[in-house]
């Protein structure tokens, strides 16, 4: 093991579960956002696909609203019955 990684283990030993639990799911978001990226390399040079610059956001963040009523998949699915 790497003198990082090493590290990293005695970090990890000394943290509280939650704190745990908080760094696993960091590791998680850079591996998703690393899995990403590999996508978009291998995207990029087909013609069919328009793949952003490094650092631009395809879309914006934003905050998902509650709608009121009856959900639409719910009447879908009652409808189908």
């Amino acid at each position: 093991m790497n003198a990082v990684k090493e590290l990293l283990w005695h970090l990890i030993e000394q943290m509280s579960d939650t704190e745990a639990r908080q760094l696993l799911e960091f590791a998680q978001h850079l591996q998703h956002r690393r899995d990403d990226s590999l996508t978009l390399k291998r995207l990029a040079p087909d013609p069919a696909f328009k793949v952003p610059g490094n650092g631009v956001r395809a879309f914006r963040i934003v905050e998902p609203i509650q709608g009121k009523g009856i959900p639409a998949s719910k009447l879908l699915v009652d409808d189908r019955r």
